[in-house]
């Protein structure tokens, strides 16, 4: 795998500062969320679980929501609605590149007449561009810049199975939920979709309780550059909304499904607070003396589901496994201040003064909006990193998850293709 070239970026208000000195275009926590209703009382966490609090249980509710407040799961919303026309007016356009929408051809979006080798839109389905070709936006989030890391994360959920059989509704959550607490209280990342979380908002509830990390999905899994603008503002928006509303917190991360993303997208996102996760995916071109995993797995099936508890006891042996943003030592994957998460340089918990959107945090460290007084980043968002495995002391640990990833392909393939 292609190590990482993500560079260190501080999300605060105001300007944001690369590693390299250039400035990112300002990034604010999405004010037109302000007015959503959170949460009724103890009905979710409003900061990270204690230890002891993660157990085993079936999932609490049901939940009261009015989902008539909500497009049509699972469909195209519509983008001439008030709410999501209020967001538009929030959006500097003359940031967002021209780029026409792309056709769809046999349920696929068209790259046919794109030259993928000079890539002018960094579209990552023609060309698995992860670097804009705008210097006011960051690098996608794509893999773990340790060696011996592996970024868990699964896409889609959460995981409802509209069936009356008991047997095939099994499978549904908290099934893997309690399965990754029963395997040392394993945390990921969640990408949820937007739709899923109103119909399910106690298995949602339940993720967050548990101390995974809840990113957006998109509310109809669309394939996002062949939308208009207003539809993509609409995927995005009610996405967060039901984040919002069932969880009580609004993410600084997204992944677009199928990896479906140009700049024009990756721009709209990103000012409505959103950054951008894809995954590695040069599975010829993995580098076992380096080797740090973003392999990204569903949570949408029983097939899935089974394959991930095939699988990950045996990636727990040789794989210092945890979500995607404890690897990247970024411990706000929320605007919301009172949620901090544990990193993979600093275990125990940051105080909330810590937290970038802080005004104590600016007040305490002598920080402005662009940074610091010696105008370099302050958080270590993703940095580069200088450990492999090269060592014959790890010598024996690279065999190892070279094995282990070779397994789970292996394991891939059979639920594939029998």
């Amino acid at each position: 795998m292609k190590p990482a070239s993500t560079a260190v970026v501080l999300l605060v208000l105001g300007t944001i500062t690369h590693a390299s000195g250039s400035s990112l275009l300002a990034q604010t926590s999405p004010v037109w969320l302000a007015n959503v209703p959170t949460p009724t009382a103890n009905a979710v966490a409003t900061q990270y679980p204690k230890d002891e609090d993660i157990k085993v249980a079936p999932l609490g509710g049901p939940y009261p929501l009015d989902i008539s407040t909500y497009p049509r799961p699972l469909k195209m919303p519509p983008s001439d609605h008030p709410e999501v026309q209020e967001v538009m007016k929030h959006i500097d356009w003359s940031k967002v590149p021209k780029i026409q929408p792309r056709t769809i051809k046999d349920y696929l979006v068209d790259t046919s007449g794109y030259d993928p080798r000079t890539d002018t839109d960094c579209w990552w389905t023609a060309s698995t561009c992860k670097k804009p070709k705008l210097d006011y936006l960051p690098e996608d989030i794509y893999t773990c810049p340790k060696a011996g890391q592996w970024g868990l994360n699964y896409d889609d959920g959460p995981l409802r199975v509209w069936s009356f059989d008991q047997e095939k509704r099994q499978w549904e959550e908290p099934r893997f939920y309690n399965f990754m607490v029963e395997h040392n209280k394993q945390k990921a990342t969640l990408f949820f979709i937007g739709s899923n979380v109103i119909t399910f908002p106690e298995a949602a509830q339940r993720a967050l309780n548990d101390g995974h990390t809840i990113c957006a999905h998109t509310w109809s899994h669309q394939q996002m550059t062949s939308l208009t603008d207003g539809e993509v503002v609409a995927e995005l928006y009610w996405t967060h909304k039901a984040i919002k509303e069932v969880l009580g917190i609004t993410p600084k991360c997204w992944r677009p499904p199928y990896g479906d993303v140009d700049d024009r997208v990756r721009a709209i996102a990103w000012q409505m607070g959103m950054r951008t996760i894809i995954w590695d995916q040069d599975s010829n071109d993995w580098n076992l003396v380096s080797l740090r995993m973003n392999l990204f797995q569903h949570e949408n099936s029983n097939s899935t589901v089974s394959m991930s508890e095939r699988w990950l006891p045996e990636i727990q042996k040789v794989f210092d496994v945890m979500p995607i943003h404890q690897c990247l030592n970024d411990p706000y994957p929320y605007w919301e201040e009172s949620w901090t998460y544990p990193t993979a340089d600093n275990p125990s918990l940051p105080s909330e003064i810590d937290h970038p959107n802080s005004v104590r945090h600016s007040e305490s460290s002598g920080h402005s909006a662009g940074g610091s007084k010696q105008g370099k980043p302050t958080s270590s968002a993703a940095t580069r990193s200088t450990n492999t495995f090269g060592s014959s002391a790890n010598g024996s640990n690279t065999f190892r998850q070279a094995v282990a990833v070779y397994l789970i392909f292996m394991i891939m393939s059979l639920i594939v293709f029998t």
